[in-house]
């Protein structure tokens, strides 16, 4: 368990001397990846953590949908990277579409 936060900390701070640029309010993406997450260990787990991620401006996990909600600034830390944090706590975790890509597809599928 103490490898694992300290790989996750070294993560953290890797990912923070990758990035120079300032973040700004105008330039926050939000974010919605499905996690495996099933209680409050496993919510405060990952909140804890990608919070601390450079250009994490928030991070909130509804569970009783498993939802976790990130603000970020994507000049600062790429989505790939927030996924990979949260596989790197133990947990699934899939980007999920928005809605109005869903409902292009499916508009496309049906021309």
């Amino acid at each position: 368990m103490k490898n694992l936060i300290a790989k996750l900390v070294l993560l953290a701070v890797m990912v923070s001397f990758a990035s120079f640029s300032i973040a700004s309010a105008e330039n926050l993406k939000e974010l919605k990846i499905k996690t495996s997450a099933s209680n409050n260990s496993s919510k405060d787990k990952i909140e804890s953590v990608t919070i601390l991620l450079k250009g994490v401006e928030e991070s909130t996990l509804n569970l009783e949908d498993k939802i976790l909600t990130i603000k970020y600034n994507p000049e600062q830390i790429s989505s790939e990277m927030l996924v990979y944090t949260i596989n790197n706590l133990g947990f699934k975790a899939e980007i999920q579409k928005n809605e109005k890509e869903k409902d292009n597809k499916k508009n496309l599928k049906t021309n």
